[in-house]
């Protein structure tokens, strides 16, 4: 238990009976917590449901659409028994609502949490045993007990023993954060000072950082070991905590201090700017990429804004209020999604990931090394994401563009990725994530700009692929793709909805596409007014044509009903078994057609796209951005920079900073030399270490 938290309790108790001031905190988090629930629920959600299910409702307590046998995995049928008796509770403990105090719906509570106790339902998934079924027990106790209902004691000792599922101190993360809450609630229900300070212990014992399961050291959250779970697990993390964090308020067990710190760090620094618009970056759900409405993040706000995430984290910690309500504005759609945005550029080196901010776009990164896992597929979800963590990019405007596309989406031409073109979608072979296969894999940030690298070598393609982060573009680079299967591998710039016309233009004409159509050596492309343009000779496809799919198909447990519609796709062709090819596109989001037919690239040079060194220099904002795979040299009009180990180097001429990281996080020193001007400088860079290696280190260049 912490020492300062001792102490608090110890002065309070100075000042008041114990047993007064547990009580007293009892009262205040019972009823912050049915407050919630009952604030959750119109009061025409309520009567819409009670009408349905009252009815319906068997003598003995049960449902006769319920299959209490049932083991299902995900959606688990018995669930919903305890899900309407929540109902039921709700609607009569609501003062002044139309079923308040209402005998006959009591009534049908009581006998349906004796059938409940009856019962031995079971989920073949953990979670619903150990975390769902007690959460929602509790929940049903606590509002029963608050609104003063006379209940059977032998009932309610009998159901609280029953939560006794699970064991936080043998979790971590989410779901000990998540196993923690019921034991919270078994806490208030019992008036156990004891078990009330074990649980609130355990459930902020997730808020801080960790090299296991939860908040990593760059703010990136991982679960299912070292899996990137920004929202999914995370989104759950920070849900819970808030959630918990509002109840205790006014209590002696009240988050305060580093801990609320790092939450809030995490909730407006990490996990808010994955969010474009309304929509979240597909690569944070982890295996939910499979689910219905998952990217639409419109629930944040909450139907009447006060008992959202957004509106908790601004009620447990109004300091932030200000940026919170930026982005309710842009989540609501009141504002654009640019609204309130200043350029910014992340990259996670624990979580293998990039996020790349202007107020015009988001372009974020994807990938996997020795140290993470690739996107994992479990539970029947997730069946055919293969190659997500293979740099896919994420490119956002509207926030919309991959909005529901998954059931339809080609799954070897994710946005950003290079793989086999194969004639039928691959299912992922490993359960639970598989490890990435290599270690050179990162990125150097100054905060504004940056570089992210993946060195791939998966399912017999093997890649050198690079992203050159600047204002207006993104260049992207690949070298020594190779690979000895069969089909052909390919490149793939975007797989999006269709919006409006896709463009396909050359030094002399331009060319509207209607269905599918192969190019070469294209100007450009230009849909949705993002713009690609080819610095070097390509030969690319793209489709405008409308695909098909169903839910199913990625995920067993949702519906097999044909879904379909128009999506633009642009690729580009390496052709079959090809040795040290390469690409080059630069991506310019924000651009009208106009703007796409006049655009020169002329202050972005391509100094190298190599297996050994990736380099781009951009003469408007006199940055040199470089990709040692090795030790090498690379020179450009006035300078020339030398690493005697492979590295990241950011060189910002304009401030005289240079910025420099180790994408295998094992080197500890390397040295720079940099000649400009016939000016030297040589730099011997210390690299962080443990918890920091792969993180960028600044220096100030004086030359000589």
């Amino acid at each position: 238990m912490p020492v300062n938290y001792l102490k608090k309790r110890l002065l309070i108790g100075l000042m008041l009976p114990m047993q007064l001031f547990a009580q007293d905190d009892f009262s205040i988090i019972r009823k912050n917590i049915v407050d919630g629930l009952q604030f959750d629920f119109t009061d025409a959600a309520v009567i819409k449901k009670v009408v349905i299910y009252q009815p319906q409702q068997l003598p003995d307590g049960s449902w006769k659409d319920i299959d209490y046998k049932d083991n299902s995995i995900t959606i688990w049928k018995p669930a919903e028994h305890l899900e309407r008796l929540k109902i039921f509770a709700i609607a009569t403990s609501k003062p002044n609502g139309f079923y308040y105090q209402n005998s006959s719906l009591q009534s049908g509570i009581l006998a349906g949490l004796r059938y409940w106790n009856k019962q031995d339902a079971q989920s073949k998934n953990w979670w619903h045993n150990e975390i769902a079924t007690p959460q929602t027990l509790g929940e049903i106790l606590l509002t029963l007990q608050e609104s003063g209902s006379s209940f059977p004691k032998g009932l309610m000792d009998t159901l609280v023993n029953s939560m006794k599922k699970g064991n936080p101190y043998d979790k971590t993360g989410a779901n000990k954060l998540d196993i923690a809450l019921h034991y919270l609630y078994r806490a208030c229900i019992t008036k156990d000072a004891s078990l009330m300070d074990s649980a609130t212990s355990e459930a902020f014992q997730p808020i801080s950082f960790t090299t296991k399961e939860g908040l990593q050291y760059d703010y990136s959250y991982l679960q299912h070991s070292t899996q990137l779970q920004i929202s999914s697990y995370g989104l759950v993390f920070l849900s819970g905590e808030y959630k918990v964090a509002s109840w205790l308020q006014g209590t002696a067990y009240a988050l305060s201090g580093e801990k609320l710190k790092l939450l809030d760090t995490y909730f407006t620094q990490t996990f808010l700017p994955t969010i474009r618009g309304r929509y979240i970056d597909f690569n944070t759900e982890g295996r939910g990429i499979s689910r219905t409405d998952i990217l639409d993040k419109l629930s944040l706000a909450g139907k009447s804004n006060q008992l959202s995430l957004l509106a908790l984290a601004k009620k447990v910690n109004p300091v932030h209020a200000a940026l919170i309500d930026t982005a309710l504005l842009r989540i609501t759609q009141k504002e654009a999604p640019g609204y309130g945005i200043s350029p910014s550029h992340i990259h996670f080196w624990k979580g293998d990931y990039t996020l790349h901010l202007r107020k015009n776009y988001s372009f974020n990164v994807r990938t996997a090394s020795t140290r993470t896992k690739r996107t994992e597929t479990g539970n029947k979800e997730n069946l055919l994401g293969k190659f997500l963590p293979d740099g896919s990019t994420n490119i956002q405007r509207s926030g919309s563009e991959y909005y529901n596309i998954m059931p339809v989406w080609e799954w070897d031409k994710i946005p950003g990725t290079t793989s086999r073109d194969f004639v039928k979608d691959q299912s992922i072979d490993v359960q639970w994530g598989e490890p990435g296969s290599t270690s050179f894999v990162g990125g150097v940030s100054d905060s504004v700009y940056g570089v992210t690298t993946y060195d791939m070598n998966y399912n017999d393609v093997q890649a050198k692929k690079s992203y050159f982060f600047f204002d207006n573009e993104v260049v992207c680079l690949g070298a020594g793709i190779s690979s000895g299967s069969a089909e052909n591998i390919i490149t793939t710039l975007n797989q999006c909805w269709l919006q409006g016309k896709a463009i396909v233009g050359f030094d002399n004409k331009t060319e509207y596409v209607k269905k599918s159509k192969a190019f070469t050596n294209p100007s450009w492309a230009w849909h949705d007014r993002i713009g690609y343009f080819f610095p070097a000779e390509t030969n690319m496809t793209v489709s405008t044509q409308s695909q098909s799919g169903n839910w199913a198909l990625i995920n067993a447990s949702r519906s097999k009903d044909k879904i379909s519609g128009d999506v633009f796709k642009l690729w580009i062709n390496h052709g079959a078994k090809p040795s040290n090819a390469s690409y080059a596109y630069i991506v310019v989001p924000g651009i009208d057609l106009k703007q796409a037919t006049t655009y020169k690239s002329a202050a972005i040079i391509i100094l190298a796209n190599t297996s050994s060194i990736q380099a781009v220099q951009h003469d408007g904002l006199n940055i040199l951005q470089v990709v040692f795979h090795e030790a090498g040299t690379i020179s450009a009009n006035d300078i020339s920079i030398t690493a005697d180990k492979p590295c990241v180097i950011l060189l910002n001429k304009a401030n005289n900073t240079i910025s420099v990281a180790d994408p295998t996080q094992k080197i500890e020193e390397v040295s720079i030399s940099l000649n400009a001007h016939n000016k030297n400088v040589k730099l011997n860079c210390t690299l962080p270490k443990g918890n920091y290696a792969g993180s960028s280190v600044h220096y100030k260049i004086a030359y000589q």
